[in-house]
């Protein structure tokens, strides 16, 4: 069926490319580079198109990226109820770091801040945990176990701002470093 679809969408694709690739070889200016440049990336565009659509096993272009594999319900559910490389107590938790399990109390938590890195395409949150004893340790959206993480985090500092991740997250591709908590004694 996705396979169907994708050759149609090629075929249709193909179709409208050739129609602009036509109506420029036609109607005009063609002493205009600009003209040529248009009739050129649509000519193309027909080529491409066309064989994609002979062809299917053809690879042109990569179909399908990392990026863009979405994930089904199940798998974020599962995703997201992970702790990942965190293990909780009452107290706090531990995770590896420099490949030692290290143990993090709550009450040792001096600062949390919050920022994002421009990845170019995309955007990651980044958290940049401080802790008593000159401790420090950062994590992202790709660490795993950190949805529960955050979860956690916002249970026990209850002064995190609800709309934290969403004031990060926009504007896009600006880093909005953000202190989410701060010991104040």
């Amino acid at each position: 069926m996705k396979m169907k679809n994708r050759k149609k969408s090629d075929l249709f694709a193909g179709i409208i490319c050739l129609g602009f690739f036509s109506t420029g070889i036609i109607l005009l200016d063609k002493s205009e580079i600009s003209t040529w440049l248009i009739i050129l990336f649509f000519g193309l565009g027909t080529i491409v198109l066309t064989l994609s659509y002979i062809n299917p096993n053809l690879k042109i272009f990569k179909r399908e990226s990392n990026l863009n594999n979405r994930l089904s319900d199940d798998e974020f559910m599962l995703l997201y109820n992970s702790t990942g490389i965190f293990e909780y107590n009452a107290e706090g938790f531990e995770l590896p770091i420099e490949e030692k399990t290290k143990t993090i109390k709550w009450t040792e938590i001096q600062r949390i801040t919050a920022y994002k890195k421009d990845l170019f395409a995309t955007d990651e949150i980044w958290l940049a945990i401080e802790v008593d004893n000159d401790k420090s340790f950062e994590i992202n959206e790709s660490t795993p176990g950190w949805y529960q993480f955050i979860k956690k985090l916002e249970e026990e500092f209850q002064s995190i701002s609800k709309t934290w991740f969403i004031d990060i997250s926009v504007p896009a591709f600006e880093k909005n470093e953000t202190i989410l908590y701060e010991r104040t004694y």
